[in-house]
């Protein structure tokens, strides 16, 4: 049952494109309010080529997405960017984290488990994330 990363090519985000008009209509966000959001420097479209329409990948569709989540709990627009770089600072680390650590799926014990690879002073044994019902827990092995 073991995966490595690299049997998960659909994981990548960076070919998720969209126009201006899709984006709004997937975020309930008005292209007016986006164009607004990136003349303040809260969003960033892709670089344009002459006549094309503003385009956003994945990741800016995600910080859309939540600067209006937090909008509509009574964040002010500079509160939510301000909380959604924070968030998405984290993600990023923990993307790293995971992306170096990964080592496929598996089963330990009978229970569905990530790999996180082995251990720095015991190569021989692996840490393991283990779903157990709705918790996980560690464990070495």
């Amino acid at each position: 049952m073991s995966e490595s990363p690299q049997h998960f090519p659909f994981l990548k985000t960076d070919r998720l494109i969209f126009g201006i008009s899709e984006t709004s209509r997937m975020t309930d966000v008005s292209t007016r309010q986006l164009r607004y959001w990136e003349k303040r420097g809260y969003i960033k479209s892709l670089e344009k080529k002459d006549g094309e329409s503003r385009k956003y990948n994945f990741k800016t569709i995600i910080a859309i997405m939540s600067i209006k989540h937090f909008l509509d709990e009574g964040y002010t627009l500079q509160a939510a960017t301000s909380k959604v770089s924070e968030i998405l600072h984290e993600v990023i680390a923990l993307k790293k984290f995971m992306t170096a650590r990964f080592e496929g799926f598996t089963e330990v014990d009978g229970l569905p488990a990530i790999d996180l690879g082995p251990l720095a002073e015991e190569p021989d044994k692996h840490a393991y994330g283990l779903f157990v019902g709705d918790k996980t827990e560690i464990v070495i092995k």
